[in-house]
């Protein structure tokens, strides 16, 4: 009696095991994420979009991905994304690379992002002009002191261009495509450049995503000026929505057009929707 009740429970516990994996799988299959991969500098503003439209949409997971624009594509061509988020337009290389894998890629512009600029709370200033931050970065000041701070040496940080959409566009929209000061710290990522500018013991400046939900880093944002004699314009969500804040760059969702993902085009058509109220 005992050796058939033992054999009864093991063969329940088998076909429980078999159950449960088959439907692990089967959900799995049915809700599998949309992944977005790509420029950070936009990265957590979609993530933000992606948790609305879920709402509306209980069957859609969007997952995202903050790295870098070049990662992105690189991610789209391989399949282990879905969408790549680009805060700058693709590079030739890119298209034939996309060509090579045979995908016909589609974009959209679906917003704007703002670029802040870090520093260590410990700086006195608070504002900076266009031209004074040019000038900063391609090495030209190379001290606090210029920009009427104090007297210490300025630690530029940024990141590597191409790669980096956001880097892209600080280099043409703020240095006029001048070479960045041959010093210039080129960090992997955002975060470590807001986190430097945070504990660092001397006072450095860097460049970073607009934080979504208030700037809690622990690192100092500056107000930009657009010219010499214009009020400051500290970089949040109103300033940004109406671009008085200077240092706003578009971004794009590519995708492969012939995807068979049905979910792609709605939710970039979301994204478009409530970032430039396009329909």
């Amino acid at each position: 009696m005992r050796k058939s009740s033992l054999l009864f429970g093991l063969s329940a516990i088998v076909l429980l095991s078999f159950t449960a994996v088959a439907l692990a799988q089967s959900q799995g299959t049915s809700e599998k994420a949309l992944r977005v991969n790509g420029a950070a500098m936009a990265s957590n503003l979609v993530q933000k979009w992606a948790d609305a439209y879920r709402k509306a949409n209980p069957q859609v997971a969007v997952i995202v991905t903050g790295s870098s624009a070049g990662q992105g594509l690189r991610d789209l061509f391989d399949n282990t994304a879905d969408i790549a988020l680009v805060s700058r337009l693709i590079l030739p290389s890119e298209e034939r690379a996309a060509t090579e894998k045979g995908m016909k890629l589609a974009h959209r512009q679906v917003g704007y992002a703002g670029m802040a600029i870090f520093t260590s709370r410990k700086n006195p200033l608070s504002s900076l002009t266009m031209d004074q931050l040019k000038k900063v970065f391609t090495g030209e000041i190379a001290s606090w002191k210029e920009v009427g701070g104090p007297d210490a040496p300025i630690r530029r940080l940024s990141r590597r261009i191409p790669d980096s959409g956001g880097a892209v566009f600080f280099w043409e929209k703020v240095l006029e495509k001048e070479p960045f000061a041959k010093d210039t710290v080129m960090c992997d990522s955002f975060s470590t450049i807001v986190k430097a500018c945070a504990i660092a013991q001397d006072i450095p400046i860097g460049i970073g995503p607009v934080p979504v939900n208030g700037n809690n880093s622990g690192a100092k944002m500056l107000a930009i000026s657009g010219e010499a004699g214009s009020p400051p314009i500290t970089p949040e969500e109103s300033t940004l929505a109406n671009k008085s804040y200077p240092i706003i760059l578009p971004f794009y969702l590519y995708w492969n057009s012939e995807t068979q993902d049905a979910r792609v085009k709605p939710f970039v058509d979301y994204c478009a929707q409530v970032g430039l109220g396009e329909k």
